[in-house]
């Protein structure tokens, strides 16, 4: 028996390796599963066979050939056959399988150290924390960094325990476990990026502490975007990082899912992205305005990967969304195809750069406007946003630059805020831990904000007022030991540094009752904690930057009526910090103040502040073209251009062909020629197919590349009062140029914005759209004789032939008038009035190769 079945299994194998060769995957399959039953499927050939089969989306047959080969199969690697069925039963989602594999192939060869570190990632994620660390740790001791091969593994598990020791804010240890992988190899970008945060969490200066093997300049270059907004008052490095982000991190803008020219809704569709929608910054400012949006204007959908933590705020933000549609299962594209579903036609995202961002979803382009509001408040570089929400001071003209995103600029300030939120009963000092003598300075402000620079500021202020006290807030006993070693370098006695420790938000709230002054953070300032101080009647001093995150407390200071709290140096800062101290008078009138004006300022006028929204969001909405009123059909063909189409033209490509009109007249002298009219109205193509040999319905800016590579055959395009309707003709006429097969001409008529008519209606003040004409509203550019010739040079054409379409003759006075404008522009009068005169300019132009 033995000798026969020796040559079957040797030809079984041959005829496997042939298959898996020519990607027969099915017999292939076969006879890979005949072989594993026998014992006689090589390991090589195993893994070759489950990688097609799970790459070709059969990962069951993968894991059933896993099983039936480790259960006929005896074999010293057996570890490595289950570690790949591990992976492949974690990929499928089944967590309790593959936990039982991993096991099953450490007990087989304990030193497995890819066994470890996948294990401790099923473990972490099924929250077997304690586990998870202690497995990687395991890595640490098995593993020898001087050794070639070990050290991605040791490297890899000392960063998985530094990357969840963060998470569980066990800071130090976090830190320790980066610093020791940064030892040895200190380029890891993305390791020394959580290092440099860490620190500033630990209120650990210099936050930027040398590092063998390290620059600053790599340090400052591998600076998170969130970070660099408390690191560098520098409005550049902000966006550089921002930038970096999205270089490392974010997937290019893919083919846009949603129509640029939007939708057709008698409401607009605001959508809200986030995963903030629960008991967080975001949802504790925004919450009210999803209940205030006017319904007879918008519909509102939030599109959500939110956190359900069961409390009060999310279940009050879900109930006030029209529609609540969770993405938290789907994958980016998914995501995004999902938003495009239902016709989104503004797109709000409240991420921005933070921790849970998914900004891919962004790059798909979902909704024909997007814009970044209140999460990030700092430039997020995102190729796919077109708009950042912001006021006139947070983000002054001079710093636009440094943003990617167009400023939209609110009335009186950029942030909304919820006139519901409850303040508890006022505690006394005693009740918070305070002396009741005291001067309380207080900053509840995230620790990761409070830089040396500051922290060494409020410490001068200090020492000025004596008996004062300075209330902070504190997750972590390092934060506590850092700063009170900070103070008394400082020369002060760390006694008087109290810390706060987490309570609920209305008795969060009540707390600032019973403080005097707060003290705001910078370069990255207050910005909910703000509100929240202002809310519950407490006066807060900042110092404005020149950043939007050091302008955010500034701008809120002014919507509520205390400019005067708003100071530019850090010098005016102290000075008036110490002078409100030393003057309870003065101070007890800006309380008053802020109680006086609480819910009539501007700040806390939430439905004010929503109306503003939706009138900037009408604003910006898009709305398709073929909603405006068009030009009449009618059955008019342009002479003028008919004349300039040489007969017999292999094949014409007109845009906005009309009715068709000079389809017919065209093909009537050349019958034989290809004719392809591309119309965006329906009912313009659906009357040009009678004379078109095709009619293309759609855009012609938005003609996908493999369709628009199909019209690379035409050898004239034709542009009939079209170029003048489009958002951007030069990029077209560049994109016929560059997928042209051979030699091309362009013929169009243009209309003239020189011509006396329209400068009799601008200099009058009676420059009104109209149905048709010169002045038509669904005209987007306007061009004149020199622009044209222009336009087509910058293009890469050469113009041939120009003639010209004149219908009135203007009044001598007029004309006279047109004259004196040109002499005292110091043109030439008689070019003046020549142009003046032209209605059209019909245009032949030719392709340079």
């Amino acid at each position: 028996m033995t000798t026969n079945s020796e040559p079957t299994q040797q030809a079984q194998l041959q005829a496997f390796t042939v298959a898996l060769h020519r990607n027969d995957l099915a017999l292939s399959a076969e006879l890979a599963r005949s072989l594993a039953a026998r014992g006689a499927l090589p390991i090589a050939e195993l893994f070759a066979i489950t990688q097609q089969l799970t790459q070709a989306g059969q990962a069951a047959q993968s894991i059933a050939l896993f099983r039936q080969w480790l259960e006929h199969t005896q074999s010293p690697v057996a570890y490595a056959v289950l570690f790949n069925l591990a992976v492949t039963l974690s990929n499928e989602k089944d967590d309790a399988g593959a936990e039982a594999a991993y096991r099953r192939a450490l007990e087989l060869k304990p030193t497995f150290l890819e066994g470890h570190l996948n294990l401790g990632t099923l473990l972490e994620r099924k929250g077997e924390v304690v586990e998870a660390l202690s497995l990687w740790n395991q890595v640490t001791v098995l593993a020898s960094p001087a050794v070639e091969a070990d050290r991605p593994f040791y490297l890899q598990a000392l960063n998985n325990m530094g990357r969840l020791l963060e998470l569980k804010k066990q800071l130090p240890e976090a830190e320790d476990m980066m610093a020791r992988s940064l030892r040895v190899d200190p380029h890891q970008g993305k390791v020394l990026t959580h290092l440099i945060h860490l620190r500033q969490k630990q209120c650990k200066w210099p936050v930027y502490a040398p590092l063998e093997g390290v620059s600053l300049q790599e340090m400052v270059d591998n600076t998170s975007a969130l970070a660099m907004l408390s690191a560098s008052a520098d409005p550049a490095q902000q966006l550089a990082a921002a930038r970096r982000f999205v270089a490392e991190k974010v997937m290019p803008p893919t083919t846009p899912l949603a129509p640029a020219d939007g939708y057709a809704h008698q409401r607009l569709r605001i959508g809200y992205l986030s995963s903030d929608l629960q008991a967080h910054a975001v949802s504790i400012l925004t919450a009210e305005l999803y209940e205030l949006h006017d319904r007879s204007k918008v519909e509102v959908y939030a599109f959500s990967w939110s956190h359900e933590d069961g409390t009060p705020l999310r279940a009050r933000v879900v109930q006030a969304m029209d529609h609540y549609i969770r993405i938290g299962a789907m994958s980016d594209e998914e995501a995004a195809r999902c938003i495009r579903s239902h016709e989104i036609d503004i797109l709000v995202d409240l991420h921005g750069l933070t921790l849970g961002t998914r900004p891919d979803i962004l790059s798909w382009r979902p909704a024909p406007v997007q814009l970044t509001y209140l999460g990030f408040p700092g430039p997020t570089a995102l190729p796919c946003i077109d708009y950042v929400l912001a006021d006139e001071f947070v983000l002054p003209p001079e710093l636009a630059p440094y943003f990617t995103e167009k400023p939209l600029y609110l009335p009186h300030t950029f942030q909304i805020n919820d006139r519901q939120r409850a303040i508890g009963p006022r505690p006394s000092r005693a009740d918070c831990g305070l002396p009741d003598d005291a001067f309380v300075f207080c900053s509840f402000n995230n620790n990761f904000k409070i830089t040396e620079e500051v922290f060494a500021s409020w410490m001068r202020i200090l020492a000025q007022v004596p008996g004062s006290v300075l209330w902070l807030v504190a997750d972590h006993e390092a934060v506590r030991s850092n700063l009170a070693a900070a103070a008394a370098a400082q020369g002060i006695d760390p006694a008087r540094l109290y810390f706060a420790g987490r309570v609920g938000p209305a008795e969060y709230l009540a707390r600032y009752q019973v403080a005097d002054l707060f003290l705001d953070t910078a370069p990255f300032n207050a910005g909910t904690t703000a509100s929240d101080a202002l809310w519950a009647g407490l006066p807060l001093l900042t110092c404005a930057g020149r950043t939007f995150s050091a302008r955010m407390a500034g701008s809120l200071l002014l919507a509520a009526g205390l400019p005067e709290l708003v100071t530019h140096t850090p010098q005016d800062y102290e000075a008036t910090a110490v002078a409100l101290a030393r003057d309870p008078a003065r101070l007890a009138v800006l309380k008053q103040r802020l109680a006086d004006n609480r819910l009539s300022c501007p700040l806390f006028d939430s439905p004010r502040f929503v109306r503003d929204l939706e009138t900037l969001f009408e604003r910006i909405a898009v709305q398709p073209i073929e909603d405006m009123k068009q030009t009449a059909l009618n059955n008019i063909h342009n002479v003028d251009v008919l004349r300039m189409m040489r007969p017999n033209l292999k094949r014409v490509v007109e845009v906005g062909s009309s009715s068709g009109a000079l389809a017919l007249a065209y093909r009537q002298t050349s019958p034989n020629s290809e004719y392809v009219g591309i119309e965006i109205v329906k009912e313009y193509a659906d009357a040009s197919r009678q004379h078109c040999t095709e009619v293309i319905l759609g855009n012609v800016e938005h003609i996908p590349d493999e369709q628009f590579k199909g019209l690379a055959s035409g050898d004239c395009w034709v542009f009939a009062d079209a170029l003048e309707h489009l958002y951007d003709p030069w990029k077209l006429l560049k994109r016929i140029r560059l997928n042209a097969e051979g030699p091309l001409e362009i013929v169009a008529c243009i209309p003239n914005v020189q011509h006396w008519g329209i400068q009799s209606c601008i200099n009058s003040g009676n420059f009104l759209y109209q149905d048709s004409g010169l002045l038509d509203r669904t005209h987007i550019r306007w061009f004149t004789r020199v622009s044209i010739l222009h336009m087509f040079q910058s293009c890469g054409y050469q113009v041939t032939d120009m003639t010209v379409r004149r219908f009135h003759q203007p009044a001598e006075a007029t004309i006279a008038a047109i004259r004196q404008m040109a002499v005292a522009g110091g043109a030439d009068p008689d070019q003046a009035v020549e142009d003046a005169m032209v209605f059209q300019y019909v245009v032949k132009a030719v392709a340079l190769t």
